[in-house]
């Protein structure tokens, strides 16, 4: 499809500028992974910040973009991209000077798959369900829930902290930085008990060495820092 996306022009946010991509997001939120595969391109991009506070009312015309209301939100030649995931994933095959996303033909590719979907369908699903418990049920007691979400987390922080063990590296492809990794802290960050417990207090230590790693990489560190991470302890 070429030319003007028609719910982009609806929305009233085509104006011929010359970033090549808007990226809608929030500092914090599920946007931070594509960010960080922007930034490590090294293509134009504009950062686009929405407000998605819980008490905020969502902008009709960024409903227009993406309807769940949610982050992030990519828009490139008049086309609409949703799904953190996805976008991560799209970007970083794209541009392989980023150096987030190993080749077709790369060994490693199945496992850059596999952890990229386990992080967004396993690890991010129990995350909100403990984060966001009132979403999943109607009963007026969320406290079964909630319990039952904390146990499976701590199951599925166990799987990502043995299989950060299976290569030399802090990373789950070894040496070699690529979005999962990212993704890792970035959902790990929403629970600040769980944040801390990977970083200060130690209970991941392979967890807790893959988000001091992310700093060895400037353009990461960057944006890391521009989304309120504090940079690797000690």
């Amino acid at each position: 499809m070429t030319g003007r996306s028609p719910v982009f022009a609806a929305a009233g946010l085509y104006f011929g500028d010359p970033a090549l991509y808007k990226l809608y997001g929030s500092l914090g939120a599920a946007s931070l992974a594509p960010h960080c595969v922007l930034e490590a391109s090294g293509v134009d991009y504009e950062f686009v910040p929405v407000d998605i506070s819980d008490d905020s009312e969502r902008d009709p015309e960024y409903l227009k973009l993406n309807p769940h209301g949610r982050v992030p939100t990519l828009v490139m030649n008049g086309e609409i991209m949703m799904e953190s995931a996805a976008i991560s994933m799209y970007l970083a095959d794209k541009y392989p000077q980023a150096k987030m996303a190993p080749g077709l033909d790369d060994p490693l590719r199945w496992e850059y798959l596999q952890w990229s979907t386990y992080l967004t369908n396993t690890l991010q699903e129990t995350m909100l369900l403990k984060r966001y418990t009132s979403g999943y049920t109607t009963d007026s007691d969320t406290s079964a829930v909630s319990e039952c979400a904390a146990s499976r987390l701590d199951h599925i922080l166990g799987i990502i902290e043995d299989g950060l063990e299976k290569h030399d590296g802090p990373f789950f492809l070894g040496n070699s930085l690529s979005t999962p990794d990212v993704y890792l802290n970035m959902v790990l960050e929403w629970d600040p008990e769980i944040g801390a417990g990977a970083r200060e207090r130690g209970e991941w230590p392979n967890i807790g060495s893959n988000y001091d790693a992310l700093f060895t990489r400037e353009d990461i560190a960057g944006v890391l820092h521009q989304n309120g991470y504090p940079g690797p302890r000690g």
